[in-house]
């Protein structure tokens, strides 16, 4: 029965090259479309975030202090730092603390776009694009068109069920 169903699948694939190729197409277009869209909205998010430092954000705000000392205990070293390199070093620390918040944000942010337009997004337009496209009136008998392959074997296979049924028939005769 598996090998049956899995001929039939096959089959099925086979059987209607154009509308399997024009399917093809228009998955492949909407989904270039949605790439471009989760790319854009990335690109902006993180021209959003270079645009404006949020020294407000709970996390720097939290870790600031513990930053601060950390630099200042590391400055009573041993050596003498001048009052610009612990500066210099303070701003360092705190940027480094807040590349790593946005790249947690970033990390969070990142799946959830992936999510709601290269999956449930391209799922909703696939189902439209693919309705619109493929079962507009002049189009349908052209994707319908049937594998030349497909259309031999029928043949084939009416050819064979005449001769046993002309078979049968003599055979019903004989008895």
């Amino acid at each position: 029965k598996q090998w049956y169903q899995r001929r039939v699948a096959i089959t099925a694939g086979e059987r209607f090259p154009v509308l399997k190729r024009e399917t093809h197409q228009i998955s492949l277009t909407l989904l270039l479309a949605k790439t471009q869209v989760v790319e854009k909205f990335i690109d902006s998010y993180i021209q959003c975030e270079l645009c404006y430092i949020n020294t407000n954000h709970r996390l720097f705000i939290k870790n600031r202090p513990q930053l601060e000392k950390s630099c200042l205990e590391k400055s009573e070293g041993s050596e003498v730092l001048t009052p610009e390199q612990i500066s210099t070093n303070k701003i360092r620390a705190l940027l480094d603390l807040y590349i790593h918040i946005i790249r947690n944000q970033l990390m969070d942010v990142v799946p959830k776009t992936v999510i709601c337009y290269m999956v449930l997004q391209f799922c909703d337009d696939l189902h439209k694009d693919l309705m619109k496209t493929l079962f507009s009136s002049d189009r349908v008998e052209d994707l319908m068109k049937e594998d030349m392959l497909v259309e031999e074997r029928r043949e084939k296979a009416v050819r064979m069920l005449g001769a046993l049924e002309r078979a049968d028939a003599i055979t019903s005769l004989l008895e």
